[in-house]
C-alpha cells in the first residue's frame, strides 16, 4: 500500500524516524509492524550517499519510505524522490514562498519544475510514473518556528502542498516556552488546533513528532494522520534501560 493510501485510511499512520545508516535495521523496522519509516537527513547520521541503500531496505521491509530533508534544496528533494521516497518532510518552513519553492522542486511540470529522471522510483511504480507522481508524492511542510505559526494560514493555502507536520521541540524553542516538547503546553495545543483545522479546510494531511507512547496515543486520538513515535535510537536506549531495571 502506498503512503498516500495509508494516510487516507481511517487510522493514524505510525512512523519512526531513523537516524542511523544501517540498512538491515531499516528493513527490520519495516517488518516490525510500523506503517512507515522516515529517514532523518537533518539531525541524524544518514548522509545523502546512504539514502539509496536505506530506501531499498525500507521498501524491502514492506513499508513506504519518507525523508526529513536536511534543508529546502532542490537537489536534495530530487535525489530523495528519484530513489523512491514517497513522502518528504521539509524543515524550517516559515513562509508561503518557502512552501512554494519546496513544492516546485518536488512536483513535475506544470505544477513544478522537478527534473525527470526517476530511474528507481519509476522502476517501482506500476503504470505511468510521470502521470502519477505529482499526486502520489506527499509533501509535508514542518511547522516548527514562531514565524511559521504567524504565517500558517498562508502556508496551508499554497497549491501542491499535501500536509503540515509539527516539530514540537524547535517550535517550543522558537516560541520561548519554558519546557521543550511538552505537548500538554497550552501554546503548543493552540498550534495543534490550528494545524488540524487548516488540514480539514484545505484537505491536508497532518503529522506530529512524539517521543512517548502516551503522547502518541493522545495525538492519534486528536486526529493527526501521521504520528511519529520518536527515533530508533531512542527506542534502543529505552529498551536497554528497561533491561537494566528488570535485571
Amino acid at each position: 500500500m502506498t503512503l498516500k493510501k495509508r494516510l487516507c485510511g481511517p487510522d493514524a499512520v505510525s512512523n519512526v524516524f531513523m537516524t542511523l545508516p544501517v540498512p538491515l535495521l531499516a528493513e527490520r523496522m519495516g517488518r516490525a509492524g510500523l506503517d512507515t519509516v522516515t529517514l532523518d537527513l537533518q539531525h541524524g547520521y544518514i548522509e545523502n550517499g546512504d539514502l539509496l541503500g536505506m530506501v531499498q531496505a525500507i521498501t524491502a521491509g514492506g513499508v513506504p519510505a519518507l525523508a526529513r530533508l536536511a534543508w529546502n534544496r532542490p537537489e536534495l528533494i530530487m535525489n530523495a524522490l528519484d530513489y523512491g521516497v514517497e513522502g518528504l518532510i521539509c524543515p524550517m518552513i516559515e513562509t508561503a514562498d518557502d512552501v512554494a519553492a519546496f513544492v516546485r522542486a518536488a512536483k513535475y511540470p506544470p505544477a513544478g519544475n522537478r527534473s525527470f529522471g526517476p530511474f528507481r522510483a519509476g522502476m517501482l511504480h506500476e503504470g505511468d510514473y510521470f502521470a502519477d507522481a505529482n499526486d502520489a508524492t506527499v509533501c509535508f511542510a514542518m511547522v516548527e518556528t514562531a514565524a511559521a505559526v504567524d504565517n500558517l494560514t498562508a502556508i496551508a493555502a499554497v497549491p501542491g502542498l499535501d500536509g503540515l507536520y509539527i516539530g514540537p521541540w524547535d517550535l517550543s524553542v522558537s516560541l520561548g516556552l519554558e519546557q521543550k516538547g511538552n505537548l500538554a503546553d497550552s501554546k503548543l495545543k493552540e498550534v495543534m488546533d490550528r494545524v488540524l483545522a487548516l488540514g480539514q479546510e484545505h484537505g491536508l494531511f497532518t503529522g506530529i513528532f512524539t517521543v512517548r507512547p502516551e503522547d502518541a496515543r493522545v495525538m492519534r486520538e486528536r486526529g493527526f494522520d501521521l504520528v511519529t513515535w520518536g527515533t530508533e535510537a531512542l527506542m534502543f536506549e529505552r529498551g536497554l534501560g528497561a533491561w537494566k531495571v528488570a535485571s
